[in-house]
């Protein structure tokens, strides 16, 4: 049996930040920030914009290990890299908060998204 590539070197940090391709969600989820395009609308499949987004060190490695290692030994898997993981399950997510947040219909277009977490309210 041959062993999956190596991945990326570990480093101590606790966040680490990629770039990603996403797939456009219709959820606001690959809009670039600062253009007059409102998300929300109709969805347009095959549509890739690039975004920049935090992960947990930990969930990246595990993200980038099955994506490597699938794309090269498990091809009926069909994950070829790790937008083939990440556009999924954003989008069962978006659909989950969508059903119990927002009586299952996708929440209001927005033309820009503000950078950085919102301010916790009391």
């Amino acid at each position: 049996m041959t062993l999956p590539p190596e991945t990326a070197p570990g480093t101590d940090a606790e966040v680490k930040e990629i770039t990603v391709v996403a797939a456009e969600l219709g959820t606001g989820v690959g809009t670039a920030l600062g253009t007059a395009e409102a998300t929300g609308g109709d969805r347009q499949t095959g549509r890739r914009v690039q975004r920049t987004i935090n992960f947990d060190s930990e969930v990246l490695e595990r993200a980038r290990a099955a994506a490597t290692y699938l794309a090269a030994y498990e091809p009926l898997a069909g994950v070829r890299s790790l937008a083939d993981i990440v556009n999924p399950a954003v989008e069962e997510y978006v659909g989950e908060l969508e059903e119990k947040f927002n009586g299952g219909l996708p929440f209001r277009p927005v033309h820009r998204m503000p950078p950085g977490r919102p301010a916790r309210r009391a």
